[in-house]
């Protein structure tokens, strides 16, 4: 068998608009035994199951020559035995896929400890292009991240060098795709539109976490297909304006079809994917000319087809050039079809030459409850002197912040790249560690979550947990001042919670208040979910007019670890609380610092003095200095109590008054007995229009009192049309009770009553 070199030519890679662009090639040879491989048409490969066996249609199972690992077929019914999902992309059990392990990775021979599925030699995909469709899922924390490669062969014939060894064969690699971290064991669609002139492969690519090596880890791929023409509503304008068209009543002039400029000093010389790979001469772009008989001021709109409503935000790509001493401004515009005046702009650079002829990436959210256009709107600035090309129109699920960060109308969009984008940090003096800061990913910090197209350092904003000057429960927020919130809004983020304290479970909390004249509100909160990666989240705003909002992290008790949040992007339309866990109810409350709502009222209205009431535990009440906040299983507070000596109290604990009506609530929180008595007794209490039910009972002769222990309580409070309130009853006479993370939560499921030794009372 002969032997044949590979040699690789890899992709350029940019940098920021504020930054020159970088190029480098690297010349790599590969040694290999390969054998003779036909360039035939791409084959899909749904991973299709005969037995036990999976069928990898055409693609090639042997990555050898690539000095990478290679991927292999599996089923979710033997997926706790080999790795891999429960399921396939149909949630079949016994459905094929292909897939990698973090084991198979790091104990490869291969000198590159990464993994590849690639698809044999096809022929150039034609100015068409093609859209390769398919789904995919990952898990685990040795995984760092998912690509998607274009390997174009410069060989002249790879089919005879391949079969011959008659010339080494060359290819260049250009990234199509990135996915950073994990999307938990669930299946993600993705597609892609790319153009290829001559011969190519197209390589999944799984990349191990070094630093998490041990632990498990998977990627899994299914269903890829690859059709002709590019993806739906998108374009790499090579061939023509796919289905976008030109305005033909309300702009001055149209978009032209280019592909490279006759100017020295304004338009592009080269399409976006031949500026991004070296020596690839690939096709064409959008652009509008400046020069006669234009004049500034007058625009041109390139307007996509009808769009449907989204289920789910998307983030809308593209590529970028802005090049001349005097170009306009381009605009991207949302047009309802419902309501075509309605138009509304999502994102705008205007005058923004970076002084070089480049392409930089740009991208924006979109959402919309109805069908819809958009509208590329570029204008003319000074006649002649700077044209603006656009390039590689995309669309993916999910929502992402406004890039670069100056060009949406929203507040708050921000990857942090480059800086906090009006987020504001507060001071800390040199003498005092900094609980709150814009980091960058490094040996100490976590990886960040921004995935660009750039070999860049992430950064992103940590509040760190393991500050020694600030005590348990201290608070610091990430604040965004006078954000103009006039409709529902999505605010959606990434957030990481992270400790390298293997014993300790409670490390703080993250929350995300809305700040307005009538007060604060909390309208999501997570506590103490140890996530070593980055989490999905998002909570609706109301329509408030001008607020702050914060992002405020509670800091636990002797903790080395971090909150990170990064990737925040703000867009008009509601969303569900996720993760569900993070969903806050008006009545919720830990008693950090505050009643949250809750009022205290004593039996007896003349009782004024502060024992006579629920009141905060602190650190100079030495009845309660032995129990610990059950938050954050810290001391000096964080509850609330209620506690005598041979005096008869009864105090209540009351809810806030707007409760949704006609709901069932489950009602869940901690108490405790602080001393024995006999003659105490704590109830659940549902406050009704006309009359009062205990619900929820348990009393001091019946509770096995143990000091310093926290019981959950539980009780489901059903739903009544007129509504009601809630509150609890405290009785002592020579002891006392306290309680902690109060949560009352919509609920359809079962809510079993707690303790065991709670009573239901008739």
């Amino acid at each position: 068998m002969g032997w044949c070199r590979i040699h690789v030519v890899p992709n350029k890679r940019v940098r920021p608009l504020d930054q020159r662009k970088m190029v480098f090639s690297v010349f790599l040879v590969f040694a290999m035994a390969f054998g003779a491989t036909a360039v035939s048409a791409q084959a899909d490969c749904s991973f299709n199951t005969t037995g036990n066996t999976v069928s990898l249609c055409s693609l090639l199972t042997n990555t050898e020559p690539f000095s990478v690992a290679s991927w292999r077929g599996g089923t979710g019914s033997e997926s706790n035995w080999s790795g891999g999902p429960a399921v396939d992309n149909g949630n079949d059990p016994a459905g094929g896929y292909g897939f990698t392990t973090t084991y198979d990775m790091v104990n490869t021979d291969q000198p590159y400890k990464k993994a590849w599925l690639v698809t044999e030699p096809s022929p150039k995909t034609g100015a068409l292009g093609k859209c390769l469709e398919f789904a995919y899922a990952s898990y685990g924390l040795g995984i760092a991240e998912f690509q998607v490669l274009l390997m174009t062969y410069l060989t002249e014939d790879v089919n005879d060098a391949l079969e011959n060894n008659t010339a080494p064969i060359v290819f260049q690699r250009t990234n199509l795709m990135k996915h950073k971290g994990s999307t938990r064991g669930k299946w993600q669609p993705a597609k892609i539109t790319f153009s290829a002139k001559g011969d190519f492969s197209v390589a999944f690519e799984a990349v191990p976490d070094l630093l998490y090596e041990r632990y498990t880890g998977y990627v899994a791929v299914d269903d890829i297909t690859f059709k002709d023409g590019p993806c739906e509503n998108e374009c790499i304008f090579d061939l023509n304006f796919c289905e976008l068209t030109n305005e033909p009543n309300n702009d001055d002039f149209d978009w032209s079809l280019g592909r490279g400029t006759e100017k020295t000093n304004t338009g592009p010389t080269k399409d976006q994917s031949s500026f991004i790979t070296s020596g690839v001469t690939s096709g064409g772009y959008a652009y509008i000319d400046s020069s006669y008989p234009r004049t500034s001021g007058e625009i041109a709109q390139l307007v996509s087809p009808v769009l449907d409503p989204t289920e789910s935000p998307k983030c809308l790509k593209f590529w970028l050039n802005m090049y001349g001493s005097g170009i306009g401004a381009l605009r991207v515009l949302y047009a309802p079809t419902a309501t075509a005046n309605n138009i509304r702009e999502l994102w705008k650079i205007e005058g923004a030459s970076s002084g070089t002829d480049d392409w930089y990436p740009c991208q924006v959210t979109v959402a919309s409850p109805e069908s819809f256009n958009l509208i590329f709107e570029a204008s003319v600035g000074s006649r002649g002197s700077g044209d603006i090309a656009i390039d590689s129109i995309t669309y993916s699920e999910g929502a992402c912040p406004s890039q670069p960060s100056y060009s949406t109308s929203n507040w708050g969009d921000c990857n942090f790249l480059e800086n906090t984008c009006g987020w504001q940090i507060p001071y800390f003096p040199a003498e005092v560690c900094s609980m709150l800061s814009r980091v960058s990913e490094n040996s100490e910090n976590p990886r960040g979550h921004t995935e660009n197209d750039f070999d860049i350092t992430d950064s992103y904003i940590q509040f760190d947990l393991s500050c020694y000057q600030q005590q348990a429960r201290h608070t610091v927020s990430l604040t965004f001042l006078q954000a103009s919130i006039t409709a529902e809004t999505c605010l959606s983020f990434w957030v990481f919670m992270f400790t390298r304290v293997q014993s300790q479970s409670k490390i703080g909390a993250l929350s995300v208040i809305l700040m307005t004249n009538d007060g604060n509100q909390t309208l999501w909160r997570m506590e103490n979910e140890q996530h070593s990666d980055w989490v999905y989240a998002q909570v609706t705003l109301p329509a408030v007019g001008l607020a702050t909002v914060a992002f405020q992290a509670t800091k636990a008790s002797s903790v080395i670890g971090m909150i990170g949040v990064d990737d925040i992007a703000v867009f008009s339309s509601p969303c569900e609380v996720l993760p569900e866990q993070a969903r806050v109810e008006v009545a919720d409350c830990t008693f950090d610092h505050t009643f949250c709502g809750w009022t205290v009222q004593n039996e007896d209205p003349l009782a004024t003095r502060p024992s006579e009431n629920w009141r905060f535990a602190t650190r100079d009440v030495g009845a309660v200095s032995g129990l610990r906040d059950h938050t954050f299983d810290a001391d000096g507070g964080g509850f609330v109590f209620l506690d005598v000596f041979n005096t008869d109290i009864v105090s209540w604990l009351r809810s806030p008054n707007d409760l949704e009506k006609n709901a069932t609530y489950c009602l869940s929180f901690v108490f405790a007995a602080l001393f024995p008595d006999s003659g105490a007794e704590l109830t659940v209490v549902k406050d009704l229009v006309s009359t009062k039910e205990r619900v929820w009972q348990v009393r001091g002769n019946a509770i096995r009192f143990e000091e310093n222990t926290w019981y959950k309580g539980q009780v489901e409070l059903e739903a009544v049309e007129d509504g009601f309130t809630v509150y609890f009853e405290g009785k002592v006479q020579k002891g006392g009770w306290a309680l902690d993370d109060v949560k009352l939560s919509e609920t359809s499921t079962s809510c079993r009553m707690a303790p065991d030794f709670a009573l239901q009372i008739p």
